[in-house]
């Protein structure tokens, strides 16, 4: 998988404009592919593919719950209690039907990956607690940023989703104990820029050509038509903002 430097290097490269331009920063061209990519992976999400591959999804590895009172997330008046994350989840992507999550599991004693839970709405949640039946299920929802389990019991989860916001250290190595998530020196101290960059391989070139296309829209007054090659062979007018 290719590291977010390769592909800004890949931007650079595909027009001189953008190559020479200081004031088109590495940041911004990461920002701009990173924007491309969810718009494409939402496209292929909502034709119900990529959902079983191990690349795109960011996994935290332990996310510590609390118990708290239902009536934190809903006007729905009762006793009972639930669970929630103690930190607020970095921000995930929606497509058509549901967030993009490819899973949320319990996490056992041993520090293992225990059992998939369901997702749910909390509107429907409530009416199971209205109906007379025994629930057997566990079932997770987003509210507010955080992710609530109708299991008050549980300790902490597990989750692979596609993250909008860069996932902090803090979050993908909590300080708690929780689980097997003790960082190496270098995966602490990382650049961003030399970290893998979550991008399925037949994405890659319509990615970079979105990216590049928007950059000299933005920076330079080009009317971009690219080819197949990804190249623009329009004169550009004067640089905006010069």
């Amino acid at each position: 998988m290719a590291t977010v430097r390769k592909l800004v290097s890949d931007v650079r490269a595909m027009h001189k404009l953008l190559s020479t331009d200081a004031l088109i920063t590495d940041r911004a061209i990461a920002s701009e592919l990173k924007n491309n990519t969810i718009l494409l992976v939402k496209r292929e999400t909502n034709l119900r593919r990529l959902w079983s591959t191990d690349t795109l999804f960011t996994t935290i590895p332990c996310l510590e719950l609390e118990q708290v009172p239902i009536t934190e997330c809903c006007d729905f008046v009762d006793d009972c209690t639930i669970a929630r994350t103690k930190l607020k989840l970095p921000r995930i992507s929606e497509g058509n039907y549901q967030y993009l999550i490819q899973g949320v599991w319990s996490i056992n004693a041993m520090g293992g990956m225990g059992k998939k839970l369901k997702e749910i709405t909390i509107n429907r949640y409530i009416n199971l607690l209205k109906l007379p039946i025994i629930k057997k299920e566990s079932y997770y929802w987003i509210v507010n940023g955080y992710l609530y389990v109708s299991d008050p019991l549980l300790k902490a989860i597990r989750i692979a989703a596609l993250f909008e916001e860069d996932v902090t250290n803090e979050v993908m190595y909590p300080d708690n104990g929780c689980g097997d998530c003790k960082p190496t020196d270098e995966e602490w101290c990382k650049n961003p820029l030399d970290k893998e960059f979550a991008l399925p391989g037949y994405l890659e070139k319509q990615v970079l050509e979105l990216t590049s296309k928007k950059l000299l829209e933005t920076y330079f007054e080009v009317d971009t038509d690219l080819t197949d090659d990804g190249i623009d062979g329009q004169a550009p007018n004067s640089p905006k903002n010069r």
